[in-house]
């Protein structure tokens, strides 16, 4: 299961970008498979080296290389570029032939979808054990959408899209310090529409008062 408060984790990310829930959806799952979820683009230069197989070759080869590990080096990105490309050409043993500028192309062709995520997240959740089940429990998610009926709908789209793609073994929980129309404030009545239909696909809801979070703590916790 992954925990986390959705407004620490957005912190390089303006909440007025359309994919802006989606981007902590990413960086949190990137970063619960130890790769670097601050830079996406280079995530998914280490994922890909994952999928090959080489990633830890790839770690070892930089540190070689580099003097440091890996975990500090894609820390500066582009700055990295040469002692990266004599790592991965040492890895994929094609020195003639490998980019010397693997993380500035990672960078300008990557993109995120809520599609490709929810097919990533499948594609991770198969290979665990049988019965696995992902779990993300967003904290904090009313103060973060407050009045953005497209934040909303983008939350809507990516617990719709996990639940289809991984059927059922990647579910989203989120939490409210309060109640959720007291959040979100006043709307117009388009707005109120729109929010009224996206909050319908999401029926389980569980209110709890300050009295019921220290019932909880006490029974439960202490």
């Amino acid at each position: 299961s992954l925990l986390f408060n959705i407004d620490q984790k957005a912190t390089i990310v303006a909440k007025d970008q359309t994919d802006a829930l989606l981007k902590v959806f990413v960086k949190v799952f990137d970063e619960s498979r130890g790769y670097f979820g601050s830079q996406g683009h280079v995530a998914r230069f280490e994922r890909d080296l994952d999928n090959r197989g080489q990633y830890e070759q790839f770690k070892a080869a930089y540190t070689q290389i580099a003097g440091r590990d890996w975990a500090y080096g894609r820390e500066e990105g582009v700055l990295e570029e040469a002692n990266v490309a004599k790592a991965y050409a040492m890895v994929t043993g094609n020195s003639d032939g490998a980019p010397t500028n693997i993380l500035t192309k990672y960078r300008n062709e990557y993109s995120v979808s809520i599609e490709d995520f929810a097919g990533e997240v499948k594609a991770w959740v198969d290979k665990q054990e049988e019965g696995f089940r992902l779990n993300f429990f967003v904290d904090e998610v009313g103060q973060f959408i407050g009045s953005n009926t497209h934040l909303m709908l983008n939350l809507q789209t990516i617990a719709e899209s996990l639940n289809t793609k991984c059927q059922g073994r990647a579910w989203v929980f989120v939490t409210s310090q309060e109640d959720m129309d007291k959040v979100v404030g006043d709307r117009t009545k388009q707005q109120g529409n729109d929010f009224s239909k996206i909050q319908a696909r999401f029926r389980a809801r569980v209110k709890l008062t300050s009295a019921d979070v220290e019932e909880v703590i006490r029974k439960r916790l202490l």
